[in-house]
C-alpha cells in the first residue's frame, strides 16, 4: 500500500468537511423554506374572505406540515415530531370546520394553530 503525502490527507479532510457542512446547510435551509411557507399559508388563510380561498391556503398549510414532518430535526427530534403531530391534529379540526362551511370556526381553529406554532418554535429555538 502506498503512502499518500500529508497534503492529500488534508485535501481529503477538507473535502469531507465541506460535504458535511453542505448537508447541514441544505437541511437547515429546507426546513426554513417550508416553515416560512407555512407562515405565509397561515397568514393567507387568516386573511381569506371566501371558503374556497381559505380551503386553498389550508391545503397548502397541510402540504407544508406533511413535508416538514418528514424532515429530520437535529437538535430535539422528539419535540419536533410532537409539534408536527399536534399541527396535523389541529388541521384536521380546521378541515371539519371547512366541511361544515363555518369560516369563523375555521379561523378560530387556525388561531390555535398559530399559538401551537409559536409554542413549538420557542421550545426548539
Amino acid at each position: 500500500m502506498s503512502k499518500l503525502p500529508p497534503r492529500m490527507y488534508l485535501q481529503a479532510l477538507l473535502l469531507c468537511a465541506q460535504l458535511v457542512i453542505g448537508v447541514q446547510t441544505t437541511y437547515a435551509g429546507e426546513i426554513k423554506v417550508v416553515m416560512k411557507d407555512m407562515k405565509r399559508a397561515l397568514q393567507g388563510a387568516m386573511a381569506s374572505t371566501t371558503m374556497p380561498e381559505l380551503s386553498r391556503y389550508v391545503a397548502r398549510l397541510e402540504s407544508d406540515v406533511d413535508h416538514a414532518s418528514r424532515q429530520a430535526y437535529r437538535d430535539d427530534q422528539a419535540t419536533y415530531d410532537e409539534g408536527m403531530q399536534k399541527l396535523k391534529q389541529q388541521l384536521a379540526v380546521v378541515d371539519e370546520a371547512i366541511r361544515a362551511n363555518d369560516m369563523n370556526e375555521a379561523k378560530q381553529d387556525l388561531r390555535k394553530i398559530n399559538v401551537t406554532r409559536k409554542h413549538y418554535h420557542d421550545l426548539l429555538n
